[in-house]
């Protein structure tokens, strides 16, 4: 069975329109260069602000401009008071480290939730903005009335944006959690004995058949496209049909990310 996002895309954008029409919301998204894959995204976060009544400006710096430079930027809207929330796209050019640009941008106005600070708070279990596209896999798990705690997650894939803090928000909800990478002796075995399998490589089809136990849930939060342009995910279509249920891609997590967004947006302009 495939699970879906659309309907509590709906519900948090109901949310964010109720309180942009309370409180002044604006994000700012930052783009350097002109990377393909990050466009749609991009215009998916604009087409959630316009529906939502959010002011939302892209700008973009050229690939070539230095690491100073862009701190430079950032730091001219850490300074400005009609901005709420600032995000970096990536991917980045390579001579600039997306770290040390991701904490330019000042903590309480990053609504990706991944400034040091933040990701700090979220290691301690204290209340703050969390990362959006984790955030979107809990939000799904909980739709669909998916119990966590007590569950064996599994989490393939350890990026500090999203397989690393989704395991410390899978275990505050009480799940037992593997956090597999790209060092793991026998991978299908950690997989295998999973009730909730989280897919986070980045690399079509990474998860097969074999790899699933046929009573796990399975969420897919990998963005690839295949050689005729179609959006995938990282786990085998015939994986997917042999669990319980799997989240589809695209119309998934994907779908929800954005609207977790706008979410993180709508806590930080209405706590100033």
């Amino acid at each position: 069975m495939l699970i879906y996002g659309k309907e509590i895309r709906e519900k948090i954008k109901q949310d964010v329109a109720r309180a942009a029409q309370q409180t002044d919301m604006s994000m700012v998204v930052v783009r350097i260069g002109d990377d393909k894959s990050s466009l749609a995204y991009v215009n998916g976060i604009k087409k959630f602000g316009d529906e939502t009544g959010v002011k939302v400006g892209i700008t973009n710096l050229s690939a070539g401009v230095s690491q100073e430079e862009a701190i430079g930027y950032i730091e001219e809207l850490n300074r400005d008071p009609g901005v709420n929330g600032i995000m970096l796209q990536t991917p980045l050019p390579a001579h600039l480290q997306a770290g040390v640009l991701v904490n330019a941008v000042d903590c309480h106005k990053d609504v990706e939730g991944i400034h040091n600070f933040n990701l700090g708070k979220l290691i301690s279990k204290q209340a703050g903005i969390q990362p959006a596209t984790p955030r979107a896999v809990i939000s799904m798990l909980k739709h669909y009335s998916i119990d966590i705690e007590g569950r064996k997650v599994c989490i393939v894939g350890r990026s500090a944006i999203l397989g690393s803090p989704l395991a410390m928000m899978m275990s505050s909800e009480n799940g037992t959690v593997t956090l597999c990478h790209s060092r793991t002796r026998n991978l299908g075995d950690e997989t295998r004995r999973a009730d909730i399998l989280v897919a986070a490589v980045g690399k079509a089809g990474f998860i097969t058949p074999d790899m699933v136990r046929e009573e796990s849930v399975i969420i897919d939060v990998g963005i690839n496209f295949d050689e005729n342009g179609r959006m995938v995910g990282d786990v085998h279509e015939e994986a997917k049909t042999k669990a319980r249920m799997a989240s589809a891609v695209p119309g998934g997590v994907g779908l929800i990310t954005v609207a977790e967004l706008f979410n993180n947006l709508r806590i930080i302009s209405q706590s100033r």
